[in-house]
C-alpha cells in the first residue's frame, strides 16, 4: 500500500525498504554496529608520529628538570626521611599491637582453664585444657610469623 509523501521527505518505496530492514533486524537478532571515525580520519603515520614526539618531549622534560634543580633533590631527600620514619614507627605500632593480642589471648586460655577447666565433670575439664593449649599454640605462632614480617 503506498504511503502519502510529506513535503522533503524520500520516497515511500525507501521508506518501506528502510522498514522492512528495521524488522528484519529485529526478528533475526542481528544487531547493527558502529565504527569510530575519529582515530581513522587521520592518516596512521600522522597518528604514530605524534605520540611519538609527545613522549619524547616528555622524557626529555622530566630528565633535565629533576638534575638542574637541586630543591627537587632536597625534597626528595625529605620525603625517603619521612617515608623512613613512617616505616619505623608503623613497626614499632605493630609490635605492640601484636603484644597486646598476644596478651589478650593468653589470658583467655589462662580463664578457660581456671574456669572449665577445674570442672568436676572430666570431659569438659579435657576439653577446656585441650582449648586453652591450642589458643596458646597458635597464638604463639601467629604472632612469630607476624613478627618476623614486621622485621
Amino acid at each position: 500500500m503506498p504511503q502519502a509523501r510529506s513535503s522533503g521527505s524520500k520516497s515511500s518505496t525507501s521508506g518501506r525498504s528502510q522498514t522492512k530492514r528495521a524488522s528484519a533486524s529485529k526478528s533475526t537478532g542481528a544487531k547493527r554496529t558502529t565504527r569510530k571515525t575519529t582515530s581513522a580520519s587521520k592518516p596512521r603515520a600522522a597518528r604514530t608520529t605524534a605520540s611519538k614526539s609527545t613522549s619524547a618531549r616528555s622524557s626529555n622534560g622530566r630528565a633535565s628538570g629533576a638534575a638542574a634543580d637541586p630543591r627537587l633533590d632536597a625534597v626528595a631527600q625529605r620525603v625517603r626521611k619521612l617515608n623512613e620514619r613512617i616505616i619505623e614507627e608503623s613497626k614499632t605500632a605493630g609490635e605492640a599491637t601484636l603484644t597486646a593480642y598476644e596478651k589478650a589471648l593468653k589470658a583467655i586460655a589462662a580463664s578457660l582453664e581456671r574456669g572449665p577447666g577445674k570442672s568436676d565433670v572430666e570431659w569438659v575439664s579435657s576439653l577446656a585444657t585441650t582449648q586453652a593449649k591450642w589458643i596458646r599454640d597458635v597464638t604463639a605462632a601467629w604472632t612469630s610469623a607476624a613478627r618476623g614480617m614486621l622485621k
